[in-house]
């Protein structure tokens, strides 16, 4: 069963989607002729993947023999988007579907879950995340220990990785005795990174590695 996601508006998303319409149903593009176009994005820091059904004379289908979309409209923006989604501690999305109509606006809805699609057998077409990219992901976007899903939780605890974790009190991310300033849009990675002392932060990775392990 699908999780509800969330359905996200504001300039960006709005310019983007508008964008997209004009690119998407115009002569020899993916959507031309088609009444709707539902595109699905998984985006993670060092990975993406991104699939497309289309809604054409009343049969849903795949795009074959057309243009897609082009780097900068949906890859760039969905970039973009994911940033300025970010809430400090809470983190940002991880997949999203964006629909698009030829004669209307459309919407970006997002979820904090894999969206990962199965074939008519029931397998999965694409790989779930493996730890070092969801370390890559909450590193650039970090969550306290309490944020991180369950999901993500899980791929942890599987591989015997602590992930990054975002530090409330200073406004940091601490991973492997090391911390970078938090902004608004995520992680500064122009900052150099700060060594952490653990002689002056006792058992702070400890209690980190009890809460994942549970030792």
């Amino acid at each position: 069963m699908l999780s509800t996601g969330k359905i996200i508006s504001g300039p960006i998303v709005q310019v983007g989607l508008n964008r997209l319409r004009s690119e998407t149903f115009r002569e020899g593009a993916l959507g031309f002729g088609a009444q709707e176009v539902v595109s699905t994005s998984v985006v993670h820091q060092a990975c993406s993947s991104r699939s497309e059904d289309i809604l054409r004379n009343g049969v849903w289908g795949y795009a074959e023999g057309f243009l897609n979309f082009s780097v900068q409209s949906m890859d760039y923006w969905l970039r973009d988007v994911q940033c300025e989604s970010y809430e400090r501690g809470a983190g940002t999305w991880t997949s999203c579907k964006v629909y698009l109509y030829p004669d209307r606006g459309g919407k970006l809805e997002t979820f904090d879950i894999e969206l990962i699609e199965r074939d008519n057998q029931g397998n999965l077409t694409d790989h779930p995340a493996d730890a070092l990219t969801l370390f890559q992901d909450l590193k650039a976007f970090p969550r306290t220990v309490d944020n991180i899903p369950q999901w993500m939780w899980r791929v942890f605890r599987a591989e015997g990785v602590t992930p990054p974790v975002y530090n409330p009190e200073l406004g940091t991310v601490d991973w492997a005795n090391k911390r970078l300033p938090v902004t608004a849009t995520g992680t500064d990675f122009s900052a150099e990174p700060e060594i952490i002392d653990t002689s002056k932060e006792p058992g702070v990775f400890a209690k980190m590695g009890k809460k994942l392990f549970g030792r």
